[in-house]
């Protein structure tokens, strides 16, 4: 059995935007991180995504949704994904471009990306200066593209981890104001780590201070409900 679990995405001012949605696995008692994602089928998807955004509160703007290299360009998912938008409406239904190394044509990237697009579904790059996810990528989508996220996370095993973000943060906020995207940050993990999103003029922020994330219900069992926390997501 799978489900999603949901973090709440917030604006600078606090204000509740949306969340995105985390696929796990259920075995042995415990929610876990899938060891093989692509085990699920773009139905699968598809249904779990539009059971769980109708489960959410009728305020929430926008649900994104991951997608590896390899998953993002399939025929079936860019259609589960856009059925997922016109079910869900208007609730905005956003793709998360993971920055997973798969050996995917660039060409094919860019076609399905315009794809999501033409299905008025949004397209973010996700955990931008890591992996496959560079300035190369970043050039080659921008005419489908609607957000960059950066994630703090990414970076906290250097112990200068302020003096490697600063510029790098400077970069990617410069960058999506040029290109007049969305600039997501996630990853705050202290009261102190907030004034980055401010400073950096974040349009949405995430992160374990912020809420950390939980189960979205559908149906399961009470037994399963006693374990809707997964104390690991990065």
């Amino acid at each position: 059995m799978i489900r999603f679990f949901g973090q709440p995405k917030y604006s600078t001012a606090n204000d509740t935007l949306g969340y995105e949605f985390f696929i796990r696995q259920y075995h042995q008692g415990n929610w876990v991180f899938p060891q093989n994602f692509n085990q699920f089928s773009a139905q699968q998807i598809r249904d779990l995504a539009i059971a769980s955004i109708k489960a959410l509160p009728k305020n929430v703007a926008l649900v994104s949704i991951n997608l590896d290299q390899i998953q993002f360009i399939r025929p079936d998912f860019i259609a589960g994904m856009a059925q997922v938008q016109k079910a869900c409406y208007p609730v905005e239904v956003v793709i998360e471009l993971t920055e997973r190394p798969q050996k995917v044509p660039l060409s094919d990237l860019i076609d399905a990306a315009r794809q999501y697009q033409a299905n008025q579904l949004w397209v973010c790059l996700d955990d931008v200066g890591t992996g496959d996810n560079t300035i190369r990528l970043a050039n080659a989508l921008d005419p489908y593209v609607t957000e960059y996220k950066f994630a703090l996370q990414n970076f906290r095993q250097y112990t200068d981890f302020s003096s490697i973000i600063s510029p790098l943060l400077q970069f990617w906020r410069q960058y999506a104001q040029i290109h007049h995207k969305f600039f997501a940050i996630e990853g705050f993990e202290t009261k102190a780590e907030l004034s980055i999103g401010s400073h950096y003029h974040a349009d949405v922020m995430q992160g374990y201070y912020l809420g950390r994330p939980q189960l979205i219900s559908i149906g399961c069992t009470q037994t399963q409900k006693k374990t809707d926390k997964v104390n690991k997501f990065h």
